[in-house]
């Protein structure tokens, strides 16, 4: 107990150091920019693009590779370091100066064991974005989830997808097997064979059963598409830091010509002679549209906005979510812990072999279900992960998901026994929430308010999903690792029996746990389409040189973890944009693109 004790105290030291390291280095980067010349960069280019996150990097670059374009990133984040691209230290960022610390209003059906019944959301203020602080997975998604997306595109045709897929991951990520792992995925892969189920070496496709997951990863570090923009040297690129855009500048109402941006407490302007792009976030782009006079006009006159163009901006708000947490209880302790971490052993085969623990991507296995059997499109996705929420007795895990006191000392603490997450994922959740302004300062946080389970389908699905766990945990490979259930009743759920329909309807909606994959609030389709912001080339309706191009877009949530979509979707517009004046008279096939 003793020892314990010892290295909880050290991580909760370590943790607490590395945390005030990340609140002086955002002090210390205010300082380097104030001495910056800011007021010598030129006030005009060709394309201003507003964030330097996934999306937003991968549009610069490409832009920029046209040297007679001169191309700026606006960021409202700083610059990252080495230090941050350790894959273990993503979750450390949570919660820090670099993260935009948003949270959802309390929701009605949902997530009712967190603080205030609130989903914390943490997205990345950094250049690189969200990608500097997730857990590195990637997957493309199924066929058939860009199907739906293009089914009005006249000309659409897979192998486009395809083909920028392929683009990325030749030019700008490095897509990779995962470094290190358990003996965990031995384990469930053998129960999974023993269901029945397929075994995938690699599933990138989405398409149903179990693999190992891919991640994007190079030498052991975290990789992220500002690698990209930050490799370029040409003086045709410029990345400004500290930028916070507040609005774009439009001409006669529908035209853009520029923005405004808030740099260290002082307003500038910069203009655009070819185009404004926002890359900007699910949350932040419509934000900033709305701010500009772009949205429902009932909601900005509320707000004391003046409407210049009516579009259902920060609607049709979506996210993959979850449940689980320490569901699964086993007899043994794995390979990955505190204990583990601090290990000087873990950090010198880190730096001298890009191995070991601080290489985790906390998911050490997937799986995908067709629960409704009706396509070959899942609508179920497992994340395997050897932690418990509760691996550091409370220090930190589990307020990065919001999970109250009560929550934690009544359920996760009572528990001593070993426990591993199987995460059951609600692919294509049937609810539907919005994004609002409190107000028109663009220094307040919007109003987010994704409505969590207002669908009884989602609580369906989840269900189904705890359902499969249990078959996984009945199989003789788990029960070798004495896997059960853990049946101490979740606060709130006592007057239930447990493992009824009762029991997990309860269950579900006080452990609702976002994917951390919300899109939508801008959503992409054929301009016939009411519901629609963005057309097929990311420009948006009924204006002129303004385009989106980041997970806002997204008509629906692919079928796997969503960051290799967007990145894919800024290939693609960056093609659409330098040649969009090929689309003027009508859409063309994407492919074309290039013969053109």
């Amino acid at each position: 107990m003793l020892g314990r004790a010892v290295v909880v105290f050290l991580y909760f030291v370590l943790v607490s150091l590395f945390g005030v390291f990340l609140r002086w280095s955002d002090v210390l980067g205010d300082l380097i920019c104030f001495y910056c010349s800011h007021q010598q960069v030129p006030k005009i280019y060709d394309y201003v693009i507003v964030g330097g996150g996934s999306a937003g990097s991968i549009i610069a670059s490409r832009l920029a590779e046209d040297r007679s374009k001169s191309v700026l990133v606006l960021e409202a984040g700083k610059y990252d370091s080495d230090l941050l691209h350790i894959p273990s230290m993503g979750l450390l960022l949570q919660n820090s100066p670099y993260d935009w610390k948003y949270k959802t209003v309390p929701q009605e059906h949902a997530c009712h064991g967190l603080v205030n019944s609130s989903s914390v959301w943490p997205m990345g203020k950094i250049l690189g974005g969200t990608s500097m602080l997730n857990n590195m997975l990637y997957t493309r998604g199924h066929k058939q989830d860009f199907d739906e997306w293009f089914e009005k595109h006249e000309n659409y045709k897979y192998s486009d997808i395809l083909y920028y897929y392929e683009k990325l991951e030749k030019h700008s990520i490095f897509v990779r097997d995962i470094i290190f792992h358990t003996v965990l995925p031995g384990i469930i892969l053998s129960a999974a064979e023993h269901l029945g189920y397929p075994i995938l070496d690699d599933n990138m496709d989405c398409e149903v059963g179990y693999s190992k997951p891919k991640a994007v990863l190079d030498e052991g570090k975290r990789w992220t598409t500002a690698n990209v923009l930050k490799q370029n040297k040409d003086e045709n690129l410029v990345i400004q830091l500290g930028c916070m855009v507040e609005k774009v500048l439009f001409r006669d109402n529908y035209e853009a010509y520029g923005v405004k941006y808030n740099y260290l407490k002082k307003t500038y302007t910069v203009r655009a002679r070819l185009g404004v792009i926002l890359a900007a976030g699910v949350v932040g782009t419509p934000k900033i549209l709305m701010l500009s006079g772009v949205g429902d006009k009932e909601h900005l006159t509320q707000v004391g906005i003046q409407p210049k163009i009516d579009l259902p901006v920060g609607k049709n708000l979506q996210d993959h979510i979850t449940t689980g947490f320490d569901l699964v209880l086993i007899n043994e302790t794995l390979e990955l812990g505190i204990g583990q971490m601090l290990n000087p052993l873990s950090m010198w085969n880190y730096f001298t072999k890009g191995t070991g623990p601080w290489t985790t991507t906390g998911c050490e296995l997937m799986a995908f279900f067709n629960t409704k059997n009706t396509s070959g499109q899942p609508d179920l996705q497992f994340m395997v992960m050897p932690l418990s929420i509760r691996e550091d007795d409370g220090v930190f895990l589990r307020k990065l998901v919001g999970i109250s006191d009560k929550t934690f000392s009544d359920y996760f603490a009572r528990n001593r026994k070993p426990s591993i997450t199987i995460l059951p994922v609600v692919l294509h959740p049937k609810s539907r929430g919005f994004l609002r302004l409190h107000s028109k300062d663009p220094a307040e946080p919007p109003l987010i308010d994704p409505k969590y389970l207002s669908a009884p389908e989602d609580v369906d699905t989840l269900i189904l999903g705890i359902q499969l766990i249990k078959q996984l945990v009945d199989t003789p490979q788990m029960k070798l690792i004495g896997a059960e259930l853990n049946r101490t009743p979740f606060p709130g759920c006592e007057h239930h029996t447990f493992d009824t329909r009762a029991y997990w309807e309860c269950y579900v909606t006080r452990l609702t746990i976002t994917s951390y994959h919300p899109v939508g609030t801008c959503k992409m389709g054929h301009p016939s389409d009411v519901s629609t912001v963005v057309d097929f080339d990311f420009k948006v309706q009924r204006t002129n040189n303004l385009y989106v191009v980041d997970g806002s877009v997204l008509p629906t949530l692919t079928s796997g973890n969503i960051n290799g979509a967007i990145l894919m979707l800024a290939e693609m517009a960056s093609d659409v944009i330098r040649k969009s004046y090929f689309l003027n008279t009508g859409y063309c096939r994407m492919s074309d693109l290039f013969l053109l």
